[in-house]
């Protein structure tokens, strides 16, 4: 069984690092998929679909990644045996999808923030200048195009008409004022076997938190 990281809206992979470790630690076999190198959500979905049709998985798909997680369920085509759904969302999170149509995504790749408060407003009081790097880094993997494609796409995301029966989890950070608890309702429309565990984190829990999510995520799976 293959745990299968899929990235946020970065689509790098990069802030997977900390939580990766921490599974492997834990004799877990993990593997971060980065979404940048496809040319669209589908064509990473097909990819994945093609790269782990013979294996079992378990999907860990934090914020923009968590619906194209709950696509793959739909589709049917993979052997999904449980899915861990980090802070995200099934339909447009907030308002702050809006300001893409009127700031430059590069504001977004290169912050103009000091790192202390940078680290602030990513991390809260969990940051760190390892988690500091792996934002920037993971914001020069992505280009000002992607990133812009994928905010417009969360504002035309939909609420699936199908159920969702595969055992998931759902990992709400308590200060996340990106993806606010209302978006927990759409999951809970669509997934059947939902179980949801909160965290006193920002809307990034997976790298701020990455310790407390990989013993979670071991409890869920075993």
């Amino acid at each position: 069984m293959t745990l299968v990281l899929m990235p946020g809206m970065d689509g790098s992979g990069f802030l997977y690092q900390p939580l990766s470790r921490y599974l492997t630690s834990k004799g877990f076999d993990s593997s971060i998929e980065p979404l940048n190198p496809h040319k669209d959500k589908l064509a990473y979905i097909e990819n994945l679909e093609q790269q782990y049709s013979n294996d079992g998985v378990v999907l860990i798909a934090e914020s923009y990644s968590g619906h194209i997680a709950t696509e793959l369920a739909l589709r049917g085509n993979l052997e999904i045996e449980k899915l861990v759904i980090i802070a995200s969302f099934l339909e447009n999170p907030s308002k702050f999808t809006e300001l893409e149509k009127y700031l430059s995504m590069g504001l977004l790749r290169k912050p103009l923030l000091p790192k202390s408060i940078l680290g602030h407003v990513l991390y809260g009081k969990d940051a760190t200048d390892e988690l500091i790097l792996l934002f920037k880094q993971a914001m020069q993997d992505v280009t000002t195009e992607q990133l812009a494609s994928r905010i417009a796409d969360m504002r035309s995301l939909k609420l699936p008409t199908n159920k969702v029966s595969v055992p998931t989890l759902y990992i709400q950070g308590a200060k996340d004022w990106l993806v606010p608890a209302k978006n927990l309702e759409s999951y809970q429309k669509v997934f059947t076997q939902l179980e949801v565990l909160q965290l006193d984190s920002t809307h990034l829990v997976a790298q701020a938190k990455a310790k407390e999510c990989a013993e979670i995520i071991g409890s869920f799976i075993n």
